[in-house]
């Protein structure tokens, strides 16, 4: 029981915010205008914010922890060359493939890993996470182009390649990972009116973005996609997660480290991805259908694992 309430604990509060949100876009306390206002907000000052401000606040510098960094790495470049083998077997459109693709290595570490690790091990898991965000943040991006870029159907998209990697490199999520990452190198060291500031609206960063998920969702328009929604998001919640965390635990991770690696492995489709897909050529609604219902499930799925890791004394 005890488990079971531990596991539901750390759960509950990212799927209430979704549901709070969802709810509020239904019975019209908040229109579709200003979700999408609201959401910009997020995406180009809060999270950034937040990553500074809790990258800065934990992180020394320290790259001392490879085996972790090379684990995490690994793992991400095999799911994508599995997928690579796999995915074009049973896709026939090229667009669609590159989002199916990103859809199952690209995972939404950003929103749940800091909840989700620090709901587990609180302040104990903030070091761990702010240095593997700094490098898996920027790494989805560059891998996020490269894979777009192969199965964009628009050669217009092909020809920009590096005009799409310069905005990437210059997006706010990457820069709130540099700039906190130099500032903990560095010690850095703020005035308390401007430091206070920064935490609060960091503290705003995680439960906004989880509002505003679930007022975006929207089931409908599924349709001819719903079997490739399918099959991403059992890849993406199921069976990911189940080959990455066993190859983990037989690696020795356990406690602070494994929850890490869970919430880089078993988390829902990125947001991320649809923005990307939409935009470097490839199937944007069928990213935006993955991320919708990749989400939806994961509260279950991660509560399973979470649940089962506890009860095996891993977590």
């Amino acid at each position: 029981m005890t488990n079971f309430l531990f596991s539901l604990n750390v759960v509950a509060p990212l799927f209430v915010l979704m549901a709070v949100g969802y709810l509020s876009k239904r019975i019209k306390l908040v229109s579709g205008t200003f979700l999408a206002e609201l959401n910009r907000f997020v995406f180009q000052f809060c999270l950034p914010v937040m990553l500074f401000q809790d990258i800065w606040s934990s992180y020394k510098g320290d790259f001392s922890n490879t085996k972790l960094i090379f684990s995490a790495v690994a793992a991400i470049v095999i799911v994508i060359l599995i997928s690579f083998c796999l995915v074009p077997v049973f896709i026939r459109q090229s667009k669609q493939r590159g989002s199916m693709i990103q859809a199952i290595y690209r995972s939404n570490f950003l929103i749940y890993g800091l909840p989700l690790a620090t709901g587990m091990y609180g302040k104990e898991a903030v070091a761990t996470i702010s240095m593997l965000m700094g490098i898996m943040i920027p790494l989805y991006n560059i891998l996020a182009v490269i894979i777009l870029s192969i199965y964009s159907e628009t050669e217009t998209q092909r020809m920009t390649f590096w005009k799409v990697l310069k905005n990437i490199l210059l997006n706010p999520l990457l820069l709130g990972c540099v700039f906190g990452l130099s500032a903990g190198a560095v010690h850095l060291r703020l005035p308390e009116f401007i430091a206070s500031p920064i935490a609060m609206l960091a503290a705003v960063g995680s439960p906004l973005a989880l509002f505003v998920m679930g007022g975006e969702f929207e089931f409908q328009h599924v349709g001819e996609n719903l079997k490739k929604v399918l099959v991403a998001t059992v890849a993406r919640l199921i069976l990911v997660p189940l080959a990455a965390i066993t190859c983990f635990v037989m690696m020795g991770f356990r406690n602070v480290e494994l929850s890490v690696l869970l919430t880089i492995f078993a988390t829902p489709t990125a947001m991320a991805s649809y923005i990307m897909a939409k935009n470097m050529g490839c199937d944007g609604p069928l990213s935006a259908q993955i991320v919708v219902f990749s989400t939806a499930f994961s509260c279950l799925t991660i509560f399973f694992f979470i649940f089962v890791l506890r009860n095996m004394g891993y977590l």
